[in-house]
């Protein structure tokens, strides 16, 4: 999904009007984002893109419905089914040697270190 101009300018807003509710600075709430604060800044002021992803989260910390905060998603809530883009992180016990994908399934081949056991 691509965000319009009209979408940043909400986010502008809603960031405006929450932050000092909130009594929260740009450098707490993109710490809470996991960015930060020049990457927080770069996405209000129209510098780096816009993505669900980062609306999804931006707007479960603010405890907002996106649809209520940007007009594009409001748009395409009536028009039938929705696409939600997710992200998942994981971490491993060792070294990734490959990873791949099979169908929906991300598969990571990874070397795990064992230390003998002594008695």
């Amino acid at each position: 999904m691509e965000f319009s101009e009209q979408d940043r300018e909400a986010l502008f807003q809603t960031w405006m009007s929450h932050k000092s509710r909130m009594r929260i600075t740009q450098m707490e709430f993109s710490k809470k984002l996991g960015m930060s604060q020049l990457d927080f800044s770069k996405v209000l002021r129209g510098q780096a893109p816009l993505t669900m992803s980062f609306v999804s989260h931006f707007c479960r910390l603010l405890h907002l419905d996106p649809k209520t905060v940007f007009p594009s998603l409001t748009e395409n809530s009536e028009s039938g089914p929705k696409v939600v883009y997710l992200k998942s992180v994981m971490s491993v016990d060792g070294d990734i040697q490959n990873a791949y994908i099979e169908g929906n399934q991300v598969i990571v081949e990874y070397a795990h270190t064992v230390q003998p056991h002594s008695l």
